[in-house]
């Protein structure tokens, strides 16, 4: 039976995480988080001040965060974690559960975080597989600073090794509680509203399409969906109800793709980020609407992309990739230049096959390595303005 997860939602529900806490049972937590939020998170809540705090670790979490975690947590004594950020804190905290999850591995003092031990790696490779025992009571409870990633939402998680990803994904990993309080998203900086606002846009559209979609999942989809479009323009010209909204379609968003899991986009988008430097949100919407355009001949996709595209108000499902450019180009997003037929083999060759697998239509290497290639392209003028159009007009 899936797990249901306390929350509280609304500006100024920071304050309702002490009643949380007594729920879930911690007294005292590690806190994982980047300064300020977590500085923001005891302002609002005293009682915290003299909480441990984790903050040593990477945008993307490396498996030797998540042990130096683990290690703070056993000397402090701590009996559950409070993530407060974007994706890599709530991340990073789940894993720490993972290893802190395994008896046989349990990190002490004396572990050395310059060199793993193999225990950990094992611990965390176990989680992969989802042949994790019976997790130690270590509840989470997870603070999104960012209108995003939902992994407030989902049991999945990735952390590196060595620039090798691990993909975690466990059902004791869903955090037991959650805090949406758009209050935290007023600092944000607007290169980072706009990419999580495109990340939440894209897990909904790719879970609506996915090929383990269900009546459930695409309901979350359609809420994120249309969250996400209604709420956009005001939210980022600095509307406080507009963010509640945004924080609320991101949250559903994860509840979607914590049931469908993401397409090609999302395994498009990783090395995108790693060798482009682009936000993750930013790079899945590099190629989100060149797979939408791939899939319009597709006879077995036009009763899905029809649908969706009712449902975002757009009628022809042929104004889909238009819409969406639209967007990137009026947020001023930019694409990146085409890099070489060499560079786009490499990009294509590392696509994780298991995550394409999702995709509601089947891609070779040479299909995404031409997905790349066409989302490279520069727009003809006419054809930018024709995007434009569509979205700066959407809606009135």
């Amino acid at each position: 039976m899936p797990k249901t997860q306390l929350t509280a939602e609304g500006r100024g529900s920071l304050k309702r995480l002490p009643e949380m806490m007594k729920k879930l049972k911690i007294r005292n937590p590690l806190i994982v988080g980047i300064p300020p939020l977590p500085e923001r998170l005891t302002g609002e809540v005293p009682s915290l001040s003299n909480a441990p705090l984790f903050s040593a670790f990477h945008a993307n979490p490396d498996l030797r965060d998540t042990l130096a975690g683990a290690v703070l947590f056993r000397e402090a004594g701590c009996d559950g974690l409070i993530a407060i950020g974007g994706g890599s804190s709530i991340d990073t905290a789940k894993g720490i559960r993972a290893l802190l999850a395994t008896a046989s591995a349990a990190p002490t003092a004396s572990a050395s975080t310059s060199s793993v031990p193999s225990a950990l790696e094992e611990a965390l490779s176990r989680v992969a597989r989802r042949l994790l025992p019976d997790c130690l009571p270590v509840p989470e409870i997870a603070i999104p600073g960012t209108a995003g990633t939902g992994s407030e939402a989902t049991q999945f998680a990735v952390v590196y090794d060595g620039g090798k990803k691990i993909s975690l994904d466990h059902p004791d990993l869903l955090p037991e509680g959650v805090i949406l309080d758009a209050a935290l998203l007023d600092t944000l900086p607007m290169y980072h509203k706009k990419s999580c606002a495109l990340d939440a846009l894209a897990q909904g559209i790719e879970s609506y399409w996915s090929r383990g979609a269900t009546e459930e999942s695409r309901v979350h989809a359609y809420l994120a969906i249309l969250g996400v479009l209604d709420n956009l323009k005001a939210y980022l010209a600095g509307d406080p109800k507009a963010a509640e909204e945004m924080l609320h379609a991101a949250f559903q968003s994860g509840k979607a793709i914590q049931i469908t899991r993401t397409t090609a986009a999302h395994a498009m988008s990783y090395q995108l980020t790693k060798t482009m430097g682009l936000a993750h949100g930013h790079a899945v919407m590099v190629t989100l609407p060149v797979l939408w355009e791939m899939m319009l001949p597709r006879e077995e996709m036009k009763e899905t992309l029809s649908s969706l595209s009712r449902l975002m108000r757009l009628g022809d499902p042929m104004m889909g990739p238009r819409f969406l450019w639209g967007i990137m180009l009026d947020l001023e997003m930019p694409i990146p230049e085409n890099p070489g037929e060499e560079r786009l083999e490499e990009l294509a060759a590392s696509v994780n096959a298991e995550r394409l697998g999702n995709h509601p239509v089947p891609l070779s290497r040479e299909d995404v390595k031409a997905a790349y290639r066409k989302a490279f392209l520069p727009l003809p003028e006419a054809e930018r303005r024709l995007c434009l159009d569509l979205w700066r007009y959407y809606g009135k």
